[in-house]
């Protein structure tokens, strides 16, 4: 498949709620990884146990459940993840990659124009359509093994209810400023649009 097609296969999913984009650290190594938002939980007992408790899930189906979760993976940590991602045939996504996704059928010009844009307060119509491609193209959630701490920005939803205890979990942009400068695919000639999203 050719990458212009993988990109624009990424697009349509993320446009259709399908995927969302995640960096994770683990074990030092920063990954990305593109995925239904679902399985970027922690540890979906708890969910699947209060299922059984209103009813929704049978208790003897509670063990399959939670097999088929994931590919078979309820808890995400340090030693899962190599598993979740093998069971789910997922593709870690390099910094280049992700590069050449985020700028990706975009105009040469396009980046430096909107930064001016967004800079100068522009809120029009047309310039808040212009963020929302680049926008839609960060990643939505930061899990870190190592320090246990859970970000995201899916606004609608408290995953961070789903995060076992002692982790530092909520909802925030903020995991942005973590990500070390080269693996920032969304600097683009020293132009950091996460800015916008603080």
């Amino acid at each position: 498949m050719s990458l212009d097609i993988e990109f624009s296969s990424l697009q349509a999913d993320i446009f259709e709620g399908r995927k969302d984009i995640a960096v994770f650290l683990v074990k030092g190594r920063f990954y990305y990884l593109a995925d239904d938002k679902e399985n970027f939980c922690i540890d979906v007992r708890p969910e699947y146990r209060s299922y059984v408790e209103r009813g929704v899930l049978q208790e003897e189906l509670y063990d399959a459940a939670l097999f088929q979760f994931r590919g078979g993976v309820p808890v995400l940590n340090c030693e899962t993840f190599e598993v979740y991602v093998k069971n789910n045939n997922l593709a870690l996504l390099s910094v280049e990659w992700m590069r050449g996704f985020f700028r990706h059928s975009l105009p040469a010009g396009y980046f430096s124009q909107l930064y001016r844009k967004l800079s100068d307060g522009q809120e029009e119509r047309l310039v808040m359509a212009e963020w929302e491609v680049v926008r839609s193209r960060l990643p939505k959630f930061y899990i870190d093994f190592d320090k246990n701490i859970f970000q995201h920005m899916d606004w609608d939803r408290c995953h961070e209810d789903y995060v076992p205890q002692g982790w530092n979990a909520k909802a925030s942009s903020e995991f942005g400023m973590w990500v070390p400068e080269n693996y920032k695919y969304w600097c683009v000639l020293d132009m950091d649009f996460w800015r916008f999203l603080l």
